[in-house]
């Protein structure tokens, strides 16, 4: 069978995928103290979990089709309608949703990196052309050079805040200005994926910006897989002008949304105690693990996240740190040249950091 006559000509002609994810080949996680993929590693709200369990034996009939409870509990989060919201099975599925929704040949979207490559994906899957900006040595986004990117070719543009993967943000003063200067023809794509982790005064959603300024295509990228700790649940949604919500939606994403995932999203987000719990943890564990990885001489990007992006030392291949940590049965990355750890409880960050101290004696000798 020749499989290449059969491929549609996006999907045959698409370079292969920056996300390491999908690098990673058959990997036994059972055997790992996973600190590499940003999982929320202080696990689902007990609420949600009784939610899931309470209506799981109803699953031979089909879901809500208006998801009235979990759009319920977005809007009461938001203060928007439903008609705001669009829902699909983790963020990731929402970016497909978006190219499918507005990309075509010709088209062009910026970014900057290093970030979410599975937004190139989305581009380049639906003919776009992916316009890359780099970001400066402080791994931050400068706004001034993506707005100069901007051509009559531009579809949309990508902003991931807080970014991963470098844990850098951009102050929403800064994004607001950028929302107001962007053309009315250029989508803006927020991609707010860790934004509750974040404890800087001025890491602020961007749902202002889409409330206050509705003549522009504002887009705000959601999930539940991070903060809420839903990673294998898979939702997400999309805060966006119902007019844009409307063509998303006959992308067909929210009716892929299980009514197991749907009364689990809804009471995890009602679920505050869980909430505060989860973010009082991962601030006090990632504290912990920047001040002894800088002790130990690592050059640390600051993070508003669950995880930090570091270099392990000059001269030191943060492929081997990577390697080496995984042969002790810790999963760290290896990305953009640079090492990522994701924020795990307590007593798998201490014996990361004594991990770490080995492995980077080891590779200084």
């Amino acid at each position: 069978m020749d499989v290449q006559k059969l491929l549609c000509k996006t999907l045959r002609e698409k370079p292969e995928t920056k996300r390491a994810s999908r690098k990673m080949g058959a990997i036994d996680f059972s055997k790992l103290i996973r600190m590499g993929l940003n999982e929320n590693a202080f696990g689902v709200s007990p609420k949600a979990i009784e939610a899931m369990n309470a209506i799981a034996p109803e699953g031979n009939f089909y879901q809500d089709w208006s998801q009235a409870d979990l759009k319920g509990a977005i809007g009461e989060h938001y203060g928007v309608t439903p008609e705001f919201i669009v829902t699909g099975c983790g963020s990731s599925a929402l970016t497909d949703a978006l190219g499918t929704a507005f990309l075509e040949p010709g088209d062009e979207m910026i970014l900057e990196m290093p970030t979410f490559p599975a937004i190139i994906d989305t581009a380049q899957m639906n003919g776009a052309t992916p316009v890359v900006v780099d970001m400066g040595e402080d791994l931050t986004y400068d706004m001034d050079k993506l707005l100069a990117a901007i051509t009559e070719k531009t579809k949309m543009v990508y902003i991931c805040n807080p970014n991963n993967p470098t844990g850098t943000y951009v102050p929403k003063d800064k994004l607001m200005e950028f929302a107001r200067k962007c053309p009315d023809h250029v989508i803006q794509v927020y991609d707010e994926a860790y934004i509750e982790f974040a404890e800087a005064e001025d890491c602020l959603e961007m749902v202002d910006a889409m409330k206050e300024m509705p003549e522009k295509p504002i887009v705000l990228l959601k999930t539940f897989s991070k903060f809420y700790g839903m990673a294998g649940i898979r939702c997400g949604y999309i805060l966006a002008q119902p007019e844009i919500v409307e063509w998303l939606s006959k992308c067909g994403t929210q009716f892929a949304i299980s009514k197991v995932s749907q009364a689990g999203a809804a009471a995890a987000m009602r679920d505050k105690e869980h909430c505060e719990f989860v973010k009082k943890e991962v601030a006090r564990c990632r504290k912990y693990l920047a001040t002894e990885m800088q002790k130990l001489g690592c050059k640390l990007y600051p993070s508003q996240t669950n995880f930090i992006f570091f270099q392990p030392g000059e001269g030191i291949d943060p492929t081997l740190v990577f390697g080496k940590m995984m042969e002790r049965g810790i999963m760290i990355s290896a990305q953009a040249g640079a090492n990522r750890v994701s924020i795990g409880k307590m007593e798998h960050c201490e014996l990361y950091i004594k991990y770490l101290a080995e492995i980077l004696d080891e590779l200084r000798k």
